[in-house]
Order: structure tokens, then sequence, then C-alpha cells
């Protein structure tokens, strides 16, 4: 196929030096409009352009996917077929190698043409995941259908210490966990002291107001029963101390095992310990009549002092899946994820994974401290990623849905034009300027309510404005007129950026402070350091 390639001064450069990377059985030729910047050429210039221009050889022209309006007039004026190409020239060898051309659209840009092919792809594929979910063996949590081997994942979202919060709150952050992707909520109480009473007044509160399927985290035997008899669909965690004081109480319950021995004070850390205890208390639960049995081996956290971290735990499910096929797993990520201090969207990311690679069925999160946040986010779009790269047999890439939060798969540079350019280094130092006489400002962040506040004081009055992006509160700001100097305009313009980003990534947004750092390792003071 001869492909012709229209692009504009600025970007002529870039295409004659990625030329080698077409794939062979495409031949590219380049041709430069009189324009600097080709997104900017409008269907009669390509047109009148293309006049001039010998077409009867080729079999397709692509465009920049950044130029406005439709091909289609192009198409109807030189009597070729005119598709839209990616946005970023860097990216059509890529596009070339891996996607047909013809199918690209003359309305759409590649980019967004092959995102949402991709977006529908994966739709399907879920859509698919869970329809069948209820023809291999299952149990339910409610309504939720949890598959023996998965597809699908299902996430557990716990609110730890639900004794402390209030009614009101209790309720926004269960809302808010179900509205972030949790499949079942589950609520977590203090350790060690029983408190039945407040386990059923915060199941009774959350069936009543949220209704959705609910499990209760207490080894303690009263707060077990009376969290089944408030409306639990599902309890954490059963173990040797007290499987046979709740039976009765629960055996149509879907309820967790753990390798664990409340009354020796046993809990197992190698993998031989969990599985040889594991497998004694799923015995005793079924000896019980308890038969809506899930497995939890425990993922440790990691440990680089003793055999009994992460990667030994991970041994131990395996070893359980190999063994028991037909009872479902589930892991708890928190362990990992709440002990290390990396971002947690690619911790979870990846024990996500290595969860499905080990067939597990539940993965439960909680966002107990400010580093593990969205953390239900990230686990159930990384379930879905798995669900995904395991039906394609691919890895967990490319699928139409991704975790790339904090950078980008490939980076992309914008060329500048510098022809008749004065070229200024800007000093790296601060500058005071004169204060603004109309007043100033005081932006923060509210996480909780998702909401970039600007307290004005100045000649105006004292003023809160408050938006959910950067734009929105700077319209406010110029549509009431209380800035009056550029450079104050400037100022607040990074700031709101700044506060904006913050708030789309969970980040502390510090007024003047960087929201960004580079971590550097440690240098030794010699290149021996032994």
């Amino acid at each position: 196929m001869k492909i012709l390639l229209l692009t504009g001064k600025l970007a002529e450069p870039l295409l004659r030096k990625v030329a080698d990377a077409y794939p062979s059985n495409y031949e590219i030729h380049v041709s430069v409009m009189p324009i600097e910047v080709a997104s900017l050429a409008t269907p009669q210039l390509i047109i009148s352009y293309l006049k001039k221009v010998k077409l009867e050889d080729y079999d397709l022209i692509m465009v920049p996917g950044l130029i406005s309006g439709s091909m289609k007039p192009i198409e109807e004026a030189v009597g070729i077929r005119v598709v839209k190409g990616p946005k970023h020239a860097a990216d059509i060898p890529m596009l070339l190698r891996t996607y047909d051309p013809i199918r690209l659209s003359p309305d759409v840009s590649a980019d967004d043409l092959i995102t949402d092919e991709k977006y529908r792809d994966a739709k399907e594929i879920l859509e698919k995941a869970e329809a069948s979910a209820t023809s291999k063996p299952h149990i339910r949590v409610d309504e939720v259908i949890i598959p023996a081997n998965p597809p699908p994942i299902r996430v557990i979202s716990e609110i730890a210490e639900a004794h402390l919060l209030d009614e009101s709150e209790l309720i926004r952050i269960a809302r808010k966990r179900i509205e972030e992707g949790a499949d079942i909520l589950s609520l977590g109480f203090q350790a060690g002291i029983s408190n039945p009473e407040k386990v059923r007044d915060c199941v009774m509160l959350i069936k009543k107001e949220l209704d959705p399927p609910l499990a209760i985290d207490s080894i303690i035997p009263s707060e077990i029963v009376a969290g089944v008899e408030a409306g639990a669909d599902m309890i954490m965690s059963l173990e040797s101390g007290n499987i046979k004081k709740v039976a009765s109480r629960i055996r149509n319950v879907p309820a967790v095992v753990i390798p664990y021995d409340s009354g020796r004070r046993v809990y197992a850390r190698t993998a031989e310990d969990k599985l040889r205890l594991l497998k004694k208390n799923i015995q005793a639960a079924i000896k019980y009549g308890i038969d809506k049995i899930i497995a939890d081996p425990v993922l440790e956290p990691i440990n680089l002092s003793e055999p009994t971290g992460t990667l030994e735990s991970l041994t131990a499910y395996r070893m359980f899946k190999y063994e028991y096929s037909e009872i479902p797993l589930l892991m708890g990520l928190c362990n990992v994820t709440e002990l290390i201090d990396a971002d947690s969207v690619g911790v979870n990311a990846l024990l996500t994974m290595l969860a499905a690679e080990a067939r597990v069925s539940l993965v439960l999160v909680v966002e107990k401290s400010a580093k593990a946040a969205e953390s239900t986010t990230e686990a159930k779009i990384a379930s879905q990623m798995a669900t995904i790269a395991g039906k394609k047999k691919t890895p967990p890439k490319d699928l139409g849905l991704d975790l790339l939060i904090l950078k980008n798969k490939r980076i992309i540079e914008s060329r500048l034009s510098l022809e008749g350019a004065t070229i200024a280094e800007a000093a790296n130092k601060r500058i005071e300027y004169p204060r603004d006489p109309l007043g100033f400002f005081t932006v923060s962040v509210d996480h909780q309510d998702g909401w970039i506040k600007v307290l004005y004081r100045g000649r105006k009055g004292k003023i809160l404005i408050k938006g959910k992006d950067a734009k929105s509160i700077y319209d406010e700001i110029l549509k009431r007129r209380l800035i009056s100097s550029l450079s104050h305009a400037l100022y607040l313009g990074v700031e709101l950026g700044k506060a904006e980003s913050a708030l789309g990534i969970g980040k502390n947004y510090i007024q003047e402070e960087p929201l960004f750092g580079k971590t550097r390792p440690i240098e030794l003071s010699g290149k021996d350091a032994s």
C-alpha cells in the first residue's frame, strides 16, 4: 500500500527521522503543506494543496489526527480515501505496525478510534466473563457471584475501625467505596475487644441505607453472631478458636477460613504451616456444617529478615489451589500495600495480577492510611485488566484500560517553531513582586468532598470560591474582578494547576510548595561499599 502523509513544516523533521521505522509492507511518502502547524490546516487548504500533488499512485492519504472537521469533503474532491492518523506524528510507525490504516476514519483521530475499539472489546470481554460466572462452580455473597476459579475477581473494600465512625461518616465512606468499584463492603472493628452491639448497629445502618453485599471482619464469636443476625452476608475470619462457637449460627453464610488458632495463639507463617493449619480449620468448619467456605492463607508483609514474607505466602496460595481447586481464595492486599513506602497504584496492580495467577477469586483492600487511598478503584481496575489479559492471552498492557496515573507509556515532546525567536534562559531563583492591591488568595484542597477551595481576602471583602477544577475557579475570579496584576495572575494559575493535580491523584497540596519531588538513592562515600 502506498500512503501519502500530510504534515506541516514543524513536524517534517520528525516524520523524516522516523521514516525508517515504517513497516516494509507500506510505501510511505511525506508531503509538507505550506503551514507551520499541520493541525491548523482546514479542509479547504488541504484540497487546494493536494490539487498541486500527483495523487494517482496513492492508495491512502493520512492527515494529522488533531485537524478539525471531517476529511470526507477532501475525499470527494481528490477521489482518494483520506483518514485521520494519530495526534502525534511519532506514533505513526507503531500505528502502521499494529493497525490496518484502511480501517481508520475520516472523522475521528486514530488515537480516539483505537481507544474506543479497545474499550468496546474490553467491555465485551468483561460482560462475557460475568455472564459465564454462574455456569461454573461458585458461591454467592448476597447477589455477587464468587467463582471458585476466576475470572472475574471480586474486590472487597474494608472500612477499618467502623466502631469509631459516626453514622453519617460511615455511610459517606461506604457509599464512596461502592462508587469506586467495591463488589463487597467489609466492616472492621477493634481487635481483641468484644463490642457486638456496635457491630449490630453498624451492619443494620449500612444494610438499611445502602444494602450492599456486606462482610464482617472479626474473629470474636459474639461479634460474628451479632453481625450475621443484623444481616451481614459474609463473615471473616473463621479460625480454630471460634469455628465451633459460631457454626450453628452461620451455616448458610459464606465464611472466610484463615490459618490461625486463637486458643494457642498460633499464627502460621511458612507456606507449609499455613497449609497445615488452614486445612485443619477447613475440615473443622465442614464438620460443623459450614459449607460455603472461602480460604485465605493470608498474604504476609514483605519480610527481608526471615523467609516468612510475601513470596512465602504467595507460595501457600499456589499450593492450596493445586489441592483444593473448588474452594475460592481470598487475598488481602493491605499487609503489603500499607507496609511499603511506594505508590499504592503500582503495588495494588502487581498484587492483583499475582492473585490472578494464583487463581484468587477475591482481593481485599483497606484504605486505612492516606497512601492507600483509592486502593478500591486501583484493585477494581487491576482485576478487570487481569480478566481482559487472561481472555486475550496477553500481558496486561494495551487492553483499553490501564493504571498509568503518574507516568506515561511514552514521552511526547511538542516541537516549537524557533525561527527568528530570541532565546532567554530563566533564572532559577525566586523573585518577589509587588503585592496585588486588590487582595490575596489562600488555596486549599478538600479531598473528602472533592473541592479546590480558594479564599479571597482584600478590598472586595472575604469570599470563598470552590470548584472541581482550576479553570472554573479562575473563571469565577476573573468574573468577580478579584485580581489586578499580571504576576499575581500567573502565580495563581500555577497554584491552581498544582491544586487540581493534587485533587486528581489524592496527594497533599501545600501552597507554594512543590507537588512532586524526585527521590534519589543514598550515595555511598566510596565506590567500594565493602
